[in-house]
């Protein structure tokens, strides 16, 4: 296994985190932060040699070691706590009972409501891309997610591991001088990266993180324009609805960060809520003009692309879950607590995925409610409405990440009236989200884009990196073969997807021109 010596992830480090949802109108920020290096460091001189204990990755650690690696997670930010009952688990006993506020069942909620938003307008015409046999491929990737996403937790726990071996917490605290930035989680996605292939592996997943809110607040944009012109019965250009969208998420540029937006999410899971049974309802209300058209596999080898790209888009939770997991009373549950929310998933994206297939086969639009029955709908109009809501209300939790990164390579803080100069770098991000929303602009183009902008970003957050990064830090010779081959398999399968999925999406985009 290789070792982490240099400069290894530590509650010290200035760590990339991403603080808001991939997948989701709303999503969980990184809360405010907690940084206890001191109290990791007197945790790590006060860990004793015990009795072995189990952890999630199956193997059995030294309780001097759990607890380094309990203090290792202690020592940053947590994310919002979820709601649910406290509980009073013996995780301690495991050595991976966190300071975190959340609970088993407040992650679960608190993951489920970042998982579950934009991609569940795709959905049903992913299905029909791809045919019945969508449906078991969306639960197999809802498996693939899920294991990828208990990797994560394993790869925290093994570089934990390498960390005490290299000479444990207190080393590594005094040889960092620079303190960790407010909100930041003690082990993020960056920090996995580096620890497997290192600066490199940091600077990919950076800029993939950093791709993945740019294209997805393009989506947003666009999304909010097109349901804008929609409920304004055309009576309201595409370019003065794009306009209008582009105005109202411009006031956020006066915001020099964002606090707490919990709120959001509980909004988010309950517009999602409505937004399932209403079009469920309306969908069986509503007939097709004509008999519809199914199939049990699509003929088209590239469309499997397209449905594998929407398929991932919806899973695309990874980049925050080691935040998620910091936060949490009982780091140790948290492989039962990503099972039950990507279970939780699959309640959303089965009914509304067969319903609109069944009832409507090829002829279902993206977003859903462009459908022609459902877009007469009065309910179906008011969750769209909705939905618009809260797209501009997210916009800035997309915005923000790569907005800070650029004004930190452009030194903003440092110069002259850096207040002028971050209305400046903003007002450029909003003009540029137009000008591609504007430049996309109709409601055929906006399952290609999606398609596009997740099999180049989520493909790899959610599946590829993973596999890739256990794989390096657990070492393949101790692995058992199945488990190879299944991590093998996984990252096979994302690959020949992300590739006919792009290839699909530009073909999609060049003939709507």
């Amino acid at each position: 296994m290789r070792r982490i010596s240099a400069e290894p992830a530590t509650c010290s480090r200035r760590a990339f985190t991403a603080p808001l949802v991939l997948n989701s109108p709303g999503g969980a920020q990184s809360g405010p932060a907690t940084p206890q290096c001191q109290a990791a460091d007197e945790a790590a001189g006060e860990a004793r040699e015990g009795e072995p204990q189990t952890f999630p990755s199956g193997r059995r650690w030294g309780s001097r070691a759990a607890r380094l690696v309990s203090a290792w997670a202690r020592s940053g930010a947590t994310p919002s706590a979820g709601a649910g009952e406290r509980e009073d688990e013996a995780a301690s006993a495991a050595g991976e009972a966190g300071t975190g506020t959340s609970s088993a069942l407040g992650a679960s909620f608190n993951i489920l409501c970042i998982v579950v938003g934009t991609g569940l307008l795709n959905l049903p015409y992913a299905v029909s891309r791809s045919g019945w046999v969508g449906v078991p491929l969306l639960v197999l990737m809802a498996a693939m997610a899920t294991y990828t996403a208990a990797l994560l937790g394993r790869c925290i726990v093994l570089v934990g591991e390498e960390e005490r071996r290299a000479g444990g917490m207190r080393a590594s605290l005094a040889s960092r001088a620079t303190p960790p930035p407010r909100g930041a989680s003690s082990v993020s996605y960056g920090d996995l990266g580096e620890a497997a292939y290192g600066r490199p592996g940091r600077w990919f997943v950076n800029s993939q993180v950093h791709i993945t809110l740019v294209g997805v607040a393009i989506v947003y944009h666009l999304l909010a324009a097109l349901n804008i012109h929609s409920l304004a019965a055309d009576s309201l250009s595409m370019a003065a609805s794009v306009a209008l969208v582009a105005a109202l998420v411009w006031l956020h540029v006066f915001l020099k960060t964002l606090g707490e937006v919990a709120l959001l999410s509980y909004f988010n899971i309950a517009v999602n809520v409505a937004l399932l049974c209403t079009v469920v309802a309306a969908s069986l209300e509503r007939p097709p003009a004509s008999p519809p058209r199914t199939a049990l596999v699509a003929s088209d080898a590239f469309a499997f692309g397209s449905a594998f790209a929407s398929f991932g888009f919806a899973y695309g939770v990874h980049p925050v879950l080691p935040s998620v997991r910091a936060s949490m009373r009982s780091p140790r549950l948290y492989p039962r607590t990503v099972v039950a929310s990507m279970a939780g998933t699959l309640l959303f994206y089965l009914p509304i995925s067969a319903v609109c297939y069944a009832r409507y086969g090829d002829a279902v639009r993206s977003p859903v409610m462009d459908t022609p029955p459902l877009a007469g709908s009065p309910a179906v109009r008011i969750v769209t409405a909705a939905i618009t809501a809260h797209l501009v209300l997210s916009y800035p939790l997309l915005a923000i990440t790569p907005e800070a990164a650029l004004e930190g390579l452009l030194r903003v803080e440092s110069r002259a009236a850096p207040l002028l100069w971050r209305i400046g770098v903003r007002s450029a991000f909003v003009a540029f989200t137009a000008a591609v929303a504007l430049l996309v602009r109709t409601p055929e183009r906006f399952g290609p884009l999606l398609d596009l902008v997740s099999s180049c970003t989520s493909t790899f957050t959610v599946f590829l990196l993973p596999s890739a990064f256990y794989l390096k830090l657990r070492g393949v010779r101790g692995m058992h073969p199945l488990e190879v081959a299944w991590n093998g398999l996984i990252v096979a399968f994302a690959s020949v997807g992300a590739v006919f999925g792009t290839l699909d999406a530009i073909d999609a985009l060049a003939k709507s021109v």
